[in-house]
């Protein structure tokens, strides 16, 4: 109140006809506006930076900053940094490392590194302010993704995550959907192993069956890899998610009177927010009057999506491919995904699986042996993960064997981007219906990088850099990795990235198979 009646006071004072000293008011006006070279440097086409990683310092944020410093060039990238929010962290475990290694012709080393907290949106604003496209690398992310998207939309900078967690993003495109279709902003979430190997070879099968007149109803994808190690976001993320999954369930058996509490942090006390810019408190107040308008799933048709599912996490006998299945553990998160690029680029209503495929010859009884195993193994996880410390335990093993692979990726990372595993996929569609019909079409990806890590990286990257690369190309919204840079185009970037995909009519591909098993024998027989 002091303050008010002060100035009141100095406005009554200042005289009615003040004298104003000459002033050049031509000079003034040649003067750019502020405002003029704000808005021209937020334009994405004239940003500095084409992609910045975020959360340079975990894991995937390692391996991602590896991954362009040995191929940005090659990936269409003139620019990039690694963002983090202790820079001492950075220098110490990434750029040093960095620095005495040579990026060779297809990579390009780093601009200055960039200092963003999530618990600072300010400093999230000017982050993205200064890029084309943010990968986002820091989870879980339902902790710490929504400021970097967030900041992202009001920024008008395009966003990528390699998240599995499908609830939190359904849960931002009911906040955020209708902010970023206005502002032309792209948001992919799922641009790793979850979810870029299913809904990519889904997509080239059905656009291989267009050209012939056909429509893909059925399709079945065999998904899985070799080496790397786990990354620590994805293991608290699925930890987590048990944990609320489990204490939601203790809260409905004892009606409330245990567990279903939302877990607080260490202190005990409420998380304070962090203090927002007025323009991100100008994009909460547009996402809390458009939140009701959005969509409620990520997958517009939520009945194809359950039963898909439900059908992918029982194991059986593929016709298909001729040998038993076990449930791939990533199918929860992959159908949601298929189906939502399905609906956009019209094949939507396809019956969908999603299997893990082990050795399938007449010795394991055409894969019923490893089935068996895996579901022996399951049924004991099932009957521990009621434990009251079962995600302790499992933290524990975890944090016993994880570290030293975990190092090993890396070091083959910092050496060039070396190979650190296996990643496979294969894929059987067909334009009929019924399941015991033979297979039309078979699309196969093959990559020299494990799942969790080099691949991720690998294929997160590639998303990024075409995302940046576009420029001010039409778009927007919350679209999966096929929709926003295009099916044909993310495969032809893919290959450029050393990941081998073909696509092959289903009689090509058996009598490929024939020859060479044919073949294997031919060689057997000679070394004998």
């Amino acid at each position: 109140r002091r303050e008010v009646r002060g100035r009141r006071k100095a406005r009554k004072e200042v005289p009615l006809f003040a004298v104003v000293p000459d002033v050049d008011v031509r000079g003034l006006l040649a003067q750019p506006s502020r405002r003029r070279d704000h808005q021209a440097a937020s334009s994405p086409m004239a940003r500095e930076l084409d992609v910045v990683i975020f959360g340079a310092t975990g894991d995937t944020g390692v391996m991602g900053c590896c991954c362009l410093f040995f191929r940005a060039r090659a990936l269409g990238l003139r620019s990039w940094a690694p963002a983090a929010r202790s820079l001492e962290k950075l220098d110490r475990d990434v750029l040093q490392r960095l620095a005495t290694a040579d990026p060779g012709p297809d990579g390009l080393r780093p601009a200055p590194a960039i200092q963003a907290d999530v618990r600072d949106e300010a400093s999230m604003l000017a982050m993205c302010r200064q890029a084309k496209c943010v990968l986002a690398c820091a989870g879980p992310y339902s902790d710490y993704g929504e400021a970097v998207l967030r900041a992202c939309i009001d920024a008008g900078t395009s966003y990528v995550d390699i998240t599995g967690e499908v609830p939190w993003v359904e849960k931002m495109m009911r906040k955020y959907s209708a902010a970023a279709e206005e502002k032309k902003v792209d948001v992919v979430s799922f641009a790793g192993y979850d979810s870029v190997p299913p809904d990519l070879l889904t997509y080239l099968a059905a656009q291989h069956l267009k050209q012939g007149g056909k429509a893909l109803q059925r399709f079945e994808v065999f998904v899985g890899g070799a080496g790397g190690a786990l990354p620590s976001g994805t293991l608290n993320t699925a930890l987590k998610g048990l944990d609320a999954a489990k204490s939601s369930a203790l809260g409905a058996f004892t009606f409330g009177m245990l567990g279903g509490a939302k877990p607080k942090n260490k202190s005990g006390e409420k998380k304070p927010k962090a203090a927002r810019p007025p323009e991100l408190l100008d994009l909460q107040k547009a996402v809390s009057k458009d939140k009701e308008a959005a969509p409620r799933g990520y997958a517009p048709d939520s009945d194809a999506v359950g039963e898909n599912l439900r059908w992918s996490l029982v194991p059986g006998y593929s016709k298909m491919a001729g040998c038993f299945c076990l449930p791939h553990i990533m199918a929860g998160i992959n159908t949601h995904v298929v189906h939502r690029t399905a609906a956009q680029e019209g094949y939507g209503g396809l019956a969908y699986r999603e299997r893990m495929r082990g050795p399938s010859g007449a010795g394991s009884l055409y894969g019923a042996i490893p089935t068996l195993t895996g579901l022996a193994g399951a049924a004991i996880i099932g009957l521990l993960v009621p434990l009251p410390y079962f995600s302790t335990g499992v933290r524990k093993l975890v944090d016993g064997w994880n570290p030293p692979r975990t190092q090993l990726v890396r070091d083959k990372a910092f050496a060039g981007y070396a190979s650190t595993g296996k990643t496979l996929a294969r894929g059987l569609g067909s334009a009929a219906r019924d399941w015991g019909a033979a297979p039309d079409v078979e699309v196969t990806m093959h990559c020299d990088y494990d799942p969790g890590l080099g691949f991720t990286m690998l294929s997160a990257c590639v998303v990024a850099s075409q995302l940046a690369a576009r420029g001010d190309a039409p778009g927007g919204g919350f679209r999966t990795a096929v929709c926003a840079v295009g099916g044909e185009a993310l495969a032809e970037a893919m290959k450029s990235a050393g990941v081998r995909i073909a696509v092959r009519p289903a009689e090509v591909a058996a009598a490929c198979e024939r020859l060479g098993f044919a073949r294997a024998v031919l060689r057997q027989d000679a070394g004998a």
